[in-house]
């Protein structure tokens, strides 16, 4: 029997049901709430848009997609920018860069939403498609670079890497995640290194007056949360997008499970969490504190274990901790989670360029981190579906879809 597949370009992320999401991402951190929260509330200078193919209106394979500038300048190791500031005035185009991302903006890690039922011959004639679609859209949106971003071993292992073979690869940014293995907060100091466990005790000794509050209401608060948010922004290294205010305030209102961990020193707020809190998973969001009063008080040390003893109290097993200072929380114990980019110049000069440069440009961890290993699991037989039992598309066809209305906020589709 004759069978289509279908390729779809949505203008949006969420272009299948929750449901299909689940199924399409079943380890990804971020709900399907989360990302419609994310693409509600918008990202100044970010544009989404999603590829799905589907095979008789099941989706099989769904890549979220982004765009923005990108300022490559900036990245360069200070070591090396002399030599890479030559390079670049022969080629100012690598200077900033119009880029179409693969993956999620403010996520854990870059990730594809995978049918691991469908056999590989099927599966591999979708990502053809999808990657001509993901060609054809980077053209028309006069995208210089097209990246999948971010991919760990475990996120990116159903990556066909045969079909990526154009794409050139660097060090992408790591994810630390602790493992809640203790029943008293003793467990966990006791684990650490010998350093480690004087100076935190040294800390939660001085910081005996900070208490916590955990809300879903932070109105009152809001104005104070997002300046400390800000502040925190403009001094990371790698700041990639800026939330609007409008998420902080939406957030609890949009997300059953989100919630503010407020840290008070007196009746004077000095620091935040947003967390998202899941049965098995304590998944840190952002943070951010008053300069001052939170280094006075190790309130991003105090913050930290008091998030682990409320994950041993309600007996979440992991903590996943987020980005950037991969050292501190190495120290505290968490497990360093390292991810690649996959990139592409649409000139092939260029691209060879940049490939050269691509060590200057990469993430350069504090510390030697595990090798990544993308399409592991490209080859293994899919569970539960035989290969046999899949009809072979004999036909297939790319389609721009229409964009629909926003959810309305509360409102969420079973």
């Amino acid at each position: 029997m004759a069978t289509e597949l279908v390729c779809e370009i949505h203008p949006r992320l969420d272009a299948v049901s929750a449901e299909e999401w689940r199924r399409l991402f079943p380890d990804l951190p971020d709900s399907l709430e989360m990302i419609r929260l994310l693409q509600r509330c918008g990202i100044e200078g970010f544009v989404f848009h999603s590829i799905v193919v589907r095979w008789r209106d099941r989706p099989l394979l769904l890549l979220p997609l982004f765009e923005t500038d990108y300022h490559l300048s900036g990245l360069v190791d200070v070591r090396a920018k002399r030599a890479v500031d030559l390079v670049m005035r022969g080629f100012p185009c690598l200077r900033s860069v119009r880029l179409l991302g693969v993956g999620f903006v403010e996520s854990e890690w870059g990730q594809v939403g995978v049918d691991r039922q469908v056999s590989r011959p099927m599966l591999g004639m979708a990502w053809d498609l999808a990657l001509r679609a993901l060609d054809a859209l980077g053209h028309g949106l006069g995208a210089d670079v097209t990246a999948f971003i971010n991919f760990t071993t475990q996120s990116g292992r159903m990556l066909p890497m045969a079909q990526l073979e154009r794409f050139s690869q660097m060090a992408g940014l790591p994810f630390a995640q602790l493992s809640v293995r203790y029943t008293q907060p003793a467990q966990y100091i006791a684990s650490l290194s010998a350093n480690m466990r004087s100076s935190l005790r040294r800390k939660l000794r001085k910081a005996q007056g900070v208490r916590v509050v955990r809300t879903r209401e932070p109105g009152p608060w809001l104005d104070a949360i997002y300046e400390f948010y800000l502040e925190t922004f403009r001094r990371s290294d790698i700041t990639f997008s800026q939330q609007p205010r409008e998420f902080f305030q939406s957030v609890c209102q949009w997300l059953e499970d989100a919630v503010y961990a407020l840290y008070f020193v007196g009746d004077r707020l000095a620091g935040f969490r947003l967390q998202i809190v899941r049965p098995d998973c304590l998944l840190d969001k952002y943070f951010g504190m008053d300069r001052v009063l939170g280094r006075e008080h190790n309130l991003y040390f105090v913050s930290w274990f008091k998030d682990v003893e409320y994950c041993i109290a309600q007996g979440i097993r992991f903590y996943h901790a987020g980005l950037t200072e991969e050292e501190t929380k190495a120290r505290l114990g968490a497990q360093l989670i390292p991810s690649r980019i996959l990139f592409r110049h649409r000139q092939s000069v260029v691209h060879r360029i940049l490939t050269m440069l691509a060590r200057y440009f990469a993430y350069r961890p504090a510390m030697a981190l595990p090798a990544v290993h993308l399409g592991s699991d490209w080859e293994q037989p899919p569970v539960g579906f035989s290969a046999s039992e899949a009809p072979v598309p004999v036909s297939a066809a790319i389609r721009m879809a229409e964009a629909r209305p926003e959810p309305t906020m509360g409102v969420r589709e079973n």
